[in-house]
């Protein structure tokens, strides 16, 4: 016998429509896709001594790399969620599109 938590949850999805449901959800596979093809590169390619800022001033290409994997991180972070809530909408739509509204 399996055990688990039950919860109904009401969800907020800002300037979606009902109808912009899958195109989001693609737009968002496809974000989490490109910040995948992007950490790939930068693992393949090998790496200067310096980076350098919009300034042109240089400084070491670790501090670079930490600070991408940051932005990467929050991307990814704010990908999955947004995901996560646009799936469990499609899922209301789906089995209880009465209790969908837009407003």
């Amino acid at each position: 016998m399996s055990w688990g938590t039950y919860y109904k949850h009401n969800g907020y999805l800002s300037r979606s429509g009902k109808d912009d449901i899958e195109e989001e959800i693609d737009e968002c596979n496809e974000n989490i896709a490109r910040i995948f093809r992007e950490i790939l590169a930068l693992m393949a390619m090998t790496p200067p001594a310096y980076a350098k800022d919009c300034e042109g001033n240089e400084y070491p290409w670790a501090e670079h790399i930490a600070l991408k994997v940051k932005e990467y991180q929050e991307e990814l972070e704010d990908a999955i969620s947004l995901r996560t809530r646009l799936y469990d909408c499609r899922e209301v739509l789906r089995e209880h599109p009465e209790d969908v509204e837009e407003g």
